[in-house]
């Protein structure tokens, strides 16, 4: 898929580079969150260029298109999207966190790691957490800081998880969602971690599809 290679492309550009290095400081909260803006902006511009709208939905089908691309039955074009996907996330995971991605891991190991992140984002007291995220003074936040809240208590759970699995500190948390990313194919991997966040946020009160529309709006 042409529109890989020019995203890569597009991810080298000094503007792009320059501002996931500006965040190098920051908390793996907001290396993360910038690693992903920048990753879909660079998406975005170069949709038009492979028949897609530079909007949420043309981001959508694009991602659905590439996805079936990974499917193919053709092991060579699994390869060289699989290719072109790590360097990806090796431009992003560099600048932004100064690290490389991690190696690879099996399908048995990602499938543990994912059950152990679901497990804990359904602990009791998380889940009271964010059902009272909007009561005493956490009402007086906007909706925007209000997020951020609900991200970051759900970072640490996540962090914490993935530490016991070998992946520390914020480099750590970053290759093992790189390591998870690996296996979206699975149902297992995939499917669990993404219903456990979206019920957490919406415990919160947060509508998690809305705000992924705005960012590719």
């Amino acid at each position: 898929m042409t529109s890989a290679h020019l995203i890569v492309t597009e991810l080298q550009a000094p503007a792009f580079v320059s501002v996931l290095e500006s965040v190098r400081g920051s908390d793996k909260l907001a290396k993360w969150q910038q690693a992903n803006t920048v990753l879909i902006q660079a998406t975005l511009r170069t949709l038009p260029q492979v028949g897609f709208p530079a909007n949420a939905a043309g981001l959508q089908g694009y991602n659905e298109a590439f996805a079936e691309q990974a499917r193919s039955e053709q092991q060579e074009a699994r390869a060289v999207l699989h290719g072109l996907n790590e360097q990806k996330w090796r431009i992003l995971l560099k600048h932004a966190f100064e690290c490389d991605p991690a190696p690879p891991i099996t399908r048995e190991a990602a499938r543990a790691l994912a059950i152990d992140i679901v497990d804990a984002m359904q602990d009791a007291e998380l889940l009271k957490q964010m059902a009272s995220s909007r009561t005493g003074l956490a009402a007086r936040l906007s909706d925007a800081e209000h997020q951020h809240m609900v991200s970051r208590a759900i970072v640490d759970v996540q962090s914490e998880v993935m530490k016991k699995h070998g992946f520390e500190g914020d480099a750590g948390y970053a290759q093992a969602h790189v390591c998870l990313m690996e296996h979206a194919q699975d149902a297992v991997v995939t499917a669990s971690v993404a219903a456990a966040t979206t019920a957490l946020y919406a415990r919160a009160g947060i509508d998690l599809g809305a705000a992924f529309k705005q960012i590719g709006s």
